[in-house]
């Protein structure tokens, strides 16, 4: 569709905003987009290996909204937000980079995160990848 891409710097583990990026990683390799993801602050345990069976974090005074969502996301069979970005990935010209100073704070190493991380690099990296694109913050 376009030469431009998107990037997507996720810093909020929150479990509404892990399924929004896996629909817009979804709708960017629809749509032929390339897609560089920055992953950091409470979103980066989730993307240890494993990290993704880990329930999402759920906003203080939502937790019956999240029930509900949950339970009407199982109803109509969504495939899950892991799912979706791992396909992408696969299937994409999409990128997931992991924040190089939140791994250096919390001792972690590539081998330590989940196979669809291409990298851990800074954010000097991740905004020169990202310079043509336009950058959505979750």
């Amino acid at each position: 569709m376009a030469d431009k891409g998107i990037s997507i710097v996720i810093s909020t583990g929150t479990e509404e905003k892990m399924v929004m990026l896996g629909v817009l990683t979804q709708t960017a390799v629809n749509l032929g987009m390339p897609l560089r993801i920055f992953v950091t602050g409470t979103a980066l345990p989730l993307f240890l290996k494993g990290g993704y069976e880990k329930d999402a974090i759920v906003p203080k005074g939502f937790e019956d909204y999240m029930k509900q969502l949950r339970e009407g996301l199982r109803k109509i069979k969504f495939e899950g937000w892991h799912a979706l970005l791992q396909n992408s990935v696969k299937d994409g010209d999409v990128k997931v980079y992991v924040c190089s100073l939140m791994s250096s704070a919390l001792n972690l190493q590539k081998k330590d995160l989940d196979p669809m991380v291409e990298d851990i690099v800074g954010a000097t990296n991740f905004m020169i990848q990202s310079a043509e694109n336009q950058i959505i913050m979750l």
